[in-house]
């Protein structure tokens, strides 16, 4: 169920889910917009300001007991159209690079990378909600908001019922200048519940090319799942 819950957020290939600063809980308390079309325009406003993305993230995963699964740190990158780079630490170490066509994951303690065609549909890869076109992000999810005192909070539902996940939570912060993405939620079939929580944001950084493709390492195992000519 951990790999499981990495490739819901990689085919975010995004990738996957989170938590794991120790903060004192704060009562937040939040109220429904009816209006999903505002919702959708405000959602829009917010993911088409960002043109490039890059944060540290703590990730943890709960089934649905609450019990913790999974808790892992890294880092992740973004860049339009379709870019994407995800960088676990420690015991799960991951590499997950794609530069919009081609989707590399490799894992260093298995000494293998699979590959395969970048999904751009949005609701096959999540992560493209920062990196893709969202222009018609209504095709894909049912969405409405929530409003907090300090957090504008977005909730899509696939309207495709047999995708991975159930519900995708967004959080950004309300008043900080560049209204930041702060967490993402992942909420599937069996109760399992993945978050990940952003830390050091940075909308539209300069992020190098080549951070974005993958030099595959000598003596590896490759399992290239690509169609087309590469």
């Amino acid at each position: 169920m951990i790999r499981f819950s990495r490739q819901i957020l990689i085919s975010l290939s995004l990738c996957c889910s989170i938590p794991a600063v120790a903060e004192e809980a704060v009562a937040i308390s939040v109220q429904p917009v009816i209006n999903t079309q505002h919702a959708i325009k405000d959602l829009q406003r917010l993911l088409g300001e960002i043109r490039s993305f890059s944060a540290n993230f703590v990730q943890e995963t709960h089934n649905g007991l609450g019990e913790v699964l999974q808790s892992i740190k890294g880092r992740m990158e973004v860049a339009k159209p379709g870019k994407l780079r995800w960088q676990t630490e420690g015991v799960y170490e991951q590499l997950v690079v794609s530069d919009g066509q081609s989707l590399w994951i490799y894992d260093a303690d298995l000494e293998q990378v699979s590959i395969r065609n970048m999904d751009n549909k949005l609701a096959e890869t999540p992560a493209l909600l920062l990196g893709g076109d969202i222009s018609a992000i209504d095709d894909d999810f049912i969405i409405s908001q929530k409003h907090s005192e300090s957090q504008l909070i977005f909730v899509l539902q696939p309207k495709d019922t047999t995708q991975l996940f159930d519900s995708l939570e967004l959080t950004f912060n309300k008043f900080a200048q560049q209204q930041v993405l702060q967490e993402m939620i992942i909420r599937d079939a069996s109760g399992q519940i993945t978050e990940i929580r952003f830390t050091d944001v940075l909308n539209n950084p300069e992020l190098k090319a080549e951070i974005f493709t993958f030099d595959i390492p000598a003596g590896i195992d490759i399992i290239d799942g690509r169609q087309g000519s590469f």
